[in-house]
């Protein structure tokens, strides 16, 4: 069986840049070997990121791209953001263990997760779009307790990465939760070490059960979840004490796994990395994984100089990283953007899919 083949179309470069319109873009989705596109709407409308744009008013129409697409025989994916908004009451602003308010890093402005208000209005809006749309799947990304995780580096030591979230809300909440009282005066040193566990299983509980919302308000629709290329080993399990995601506690409300391997961004060698993760998490979940591959490099500016990135992926390096998530039930490409403007990346990516790496 051939392997699922999927892309984030995140942005609108294809019209703004390329002029397609709807109908030739599902086309040229379909040509380059897209089965499933996850495309971001104007009902739920991802908040600002790398890729934020918006589409001339008279050249897009949410309900007409998804009939283009199922034209193409292309499943549609909504897609929403959860917890990350730059624009979000600043209530919701999380806190980190040395009580430092986070107000963002350039592009990304993750939330506290554990604001009952902000869930239901945010499933709301999702039901709304599911409700309107009526998707092949609902893409939930951004599930997670805070964390810039794009510039966490190999060697990086993790007592320097900074955990969310500490704020009042939270610590209320936990204590209320699992009766367990927490000190006055070093709340977030007890939660880091004497119950670090009980902390680790409470962040985990309470995202999947943002999820389970997601998951009952979109009345059967599959649910794809935006998960990591990081396993229990990397900083010290930093996806489930750090991130909250644990497939254990995801599992009942998830259908498919994307994991994102971002080699590029991340610094990895991804012939080694993406097996040994996908071959973990088939460990630890029996549902479909994805592996989501970077398609152009990122994090270039001065600001992320300190990363030391590569410049560029080469041709041969994405061949290497198709060829890595042999293992996985598909590939996922962030982003469109790339595709469209490099097409040896379509040409490796239609080599995937017919089996010729």
């Amino acid at each position: 069986m051939e392997p699922i083949v999927g892309v984030k179309c995140y942005g609108f470069d294809w019209i703004n840049k390329h002029g397609l319109s709807m109908r030739d873009a599902a086309s040229w989705l379909r040509r380059s070997g897209v089965d499933w596109a996850l495309v971001q709407n104007l009902i739920d409308p991802v908040p600002g990121s790398e890729v934020a744009q918006q589409p001339p008013a008279a050249a897009y129409n949410d309900e007409e791209f998804r009939h283009r697409l199922r034209d193409e025989g292309l499943k549609y994916f909504e897609t929403t953001v959860m917890f990350h908004d730059p624009a979000a009451d600043p209530g919701l602003r999380p806190v980190d263990q040395h009580g430092r308010t986070f107000t963002g890093d350039g592009w990304y402005a993750g939330l506290c997760p554990s604001d009952p208000g902000y869930l239901t209005k945010k499933v709301a809006r999702v039901a709304d779009a599911a409700e309107r749309l009526r998707p092949d799947g609902v893409f939930v990304s951004f599930i997670r307790f805070p964390g810039f995780w794009e510039l966490w580096m190999p060697g990086d030591n993790r007592d320097n990465l900074d955990e969310y979230c500490f704020c009042a809300r939270c610590l209320r909440r936990f204590e209320a939760e699992t009766g367990h009282a927490l000190p006055r005066d070093r709340p977030a040193r007890t939660l880091l070490h004497e119950l670090r566990r009980e902390w680790t299983d409470w962040k985990c509980g309470l995202i999947a059960d943002a999820v389970g919302q997601v998951r009952a308000a979109v009345d059967g629709i599959p649910v794809m979840l935006n998960g990591f290329g990081l396993g229990g080993a990397d900083f010290g399990n930093a996806v489930e004490e750090i991130l909250a995601q644990r497939f254990a506690d995801l599992d009942p409300f998830v259908d498919v796994y994307e994991l994102m391997f971002y080699f590029q961004i991340q610094r990895r060698d991804p012939a080694q990395w993406i097996p040994a993760r996908i071959a973990e998490a088939r460990k630890q979940t029996a549902r479909p994984l994805l592996a989501c591959l970077q398609g152009g490099p990122e994090y270039l500016a001065p600001r992320y100089a300190a990363g030391r990135r590569s410049p560029e992926i080469t041709d041969g390096e994405w061949r290497q990283a198709l060829r890595a998530a042999a293992r996985a039930d598909g590939v996922l490409v962030y982003s469109w953007r790339d595709l469209l403007r490099d097409p040896a990346r379509v040409t490796g990516l239609l080599d995937y899919r017919h089996g010729l790496l």
